[in-house]
């Protein structure tokens, strides 16, 4: 079943066209990788899919539905989470208050923070995200901030996970046990697009891999057949 449906997406930045008629599908329970070296358009073609920017032309459809564009709201309303590579997490706050902010109205923000509490201790140990609620971020390694923001979107009920980059900040044995946390969501029946320039990790987490260069779709392959 297709989870989520990319048609004709083009996006350019003045002379320079970041995405070219791209169309692409991701599968419910799947983890689609787009590789790409720097500038290939995978973060523009994401950014679109989480609202950030508007397409010139083309439209995406999440189980069937029109998105729509522009809209970071509508993409969150309709199950889409994004860990950035540089992550936007507020440094002086604990990891409960970072989860909850923004998705509860301040003045409900202490009488949810109970509620809010069990929903993370469930999520952290449903998916392997052990973490402190009540820690500082600021506090936190890297890697346990990358862990907040994963958190941060299962809260907000992603169906639909995009990683931009995420080995990049992470030790060897970090990166292992997000790919286990990973292949534990797509378990679930969450559907991850996972964004890198590093063919290695790429053939051992994806099922599909698609080839981005100078803003086009230049290949696919399902990863039994790479």
């Amino acid at each position: 079943m297709k989870k989520l449906q990319f048609s004709e997406i083009c996006k350019s930045f003045g002379s320079v066209v970041a995405n070219d008629n791209i169309s692409l599908s991701l599968g419910e329970g799947e983890i689609l990788s787009l590789l790409g070296e720097n500038g290939a358009g995978k973060t523009t073609l994401m950014n679109i899919l989480f609202g950030h920017y508007v397409s010139d032309k083309g439209f995406i459809e999440v189980e069937g539905k029109k998105l729509t564009p522009g809209s970071t709201r509508a993409s969150l309303d309709a199950g889409i989470g994004m860990v950035h590579q540089h992550f936007t997490l507020a440094d002086n706050l604990t990891v409960l208050e970072n989860i909850i902010l923004g998705t509860e109205p301040l003045t409900r923000f202490w009488s949810q923070k109970k509620q809010a509490y069990k929903k993370l201790q469930e999520l952290s140990e449903r998916f392997g995200l052990l973490i402190n609620p009540d820690a500082r971020i600021a506090d936190l390694t890297v890697g346990e901030k990358q862990r907040v923001e994963i958190i941060k979107a299962l809260y907000r009920d992603a169906t639909i996970l995009i990683l931009d980059e995420p080995t990049a900040v992470l030790t060897p044995q970090e990166s292992e046990h997000l790919f286990k946390v990973l292949k534990g969501m797509v378990k679930a029946g969450l559907s991850i697009m996972f964004i890198s320039h590093k063919l290695n990790e790429i053939l051992e987490i994806s099922d599909r891999i698609v080839v981005l260069r100078h803003g086009k779709l230049v290949g696919e392959v399902a990863t039994k057949n790479a």
